[in-house]
């Protein structure tokens, strides 16, 4: 007969897959990663991990959930200090605050096509263009702060901010990685603003 689980437990349990699955995605990848690796790094059962998840694959998934999530309120916070009268600077910060955090949580993996791939075809197809399209509405809501709202030049940027993220997987090629997509997101930024 499988445990019961507190509330509580379940909750902590999630959180702990949550973060071992994205340590284990910065080392190995979603296709380097097993169930079995997860489960025996976070001292549950087989059968619990299923209890909360149907496919690893879903579990990244949460990770990505997870991750955005949290930006997406760090971002916000950012923009209630940033001065409005310096527009460029102000989303250059907050944006590479993103890039930032993306490289150093090795997030960039979930994005890589190949990774995206394995995940997508194993889990539900709205699951990945529900997260992408909550990704482009807080794009929005970011900008709209500035008043920016010509949606030609919003889906440009992000075509463009996703170039800069699959650069990521050159960056041990690189001397200064930071430092350079910090240079580029300020570039994006004046040629959307237009200063």
């Amino acid at each position: 007969m499988p445990k019961k689980y507190s509330r509580e437990e379940k909750e902590n349990i999630r959180k702990d897959l949550i973060r071992l699955a994205q340590r284990s995605l910065f080392h190995k990848g979603v296709k380097g990663t097993s169930v079995d690796e997860l489960v025996r790094a976070a001292c549950i059962p087989k059968g619990t991990f299923y209890l909360f998840y149907k496919t690893k694959e879903e579990l990244y998934f949460d990770v990505l959930r997870s991750f955005t999530a949290r930006m997406q309120e760090d971002m916000l916070a950012m923009l209630q200090e940033l001065d409005e009268n310096h527009i460029v600077t102000s989303l250059t910060t907050v944006f590479f605050y993103l890039v930032e955090n993306i490289y150093r949580n090795g997030i960039y993996k979930l994005l890589h096509e190949e990774e995206m791939m394995i995940i997508s075809r194993k889990s539900s197809q709205d699951i990945y263009h529900d997260e992408l399209g909550r990704l482009f509405s807080f794009f929005r809501e970011l900008f709209s702060y500035f008043a920016i709202d010509d949606s030609d030049d919003i889906a440009a940027f992000i075509q463009a901010f996703l170039c800069l993220i699959y650069s990521m997987d050159s960056a041990q090629r690189m001397k200064n990685p930071l430092e350079a997509w910090k240079l580029l997101l300020r570039g994006l930024m004046l040629q959307l603003v237009g200063e």
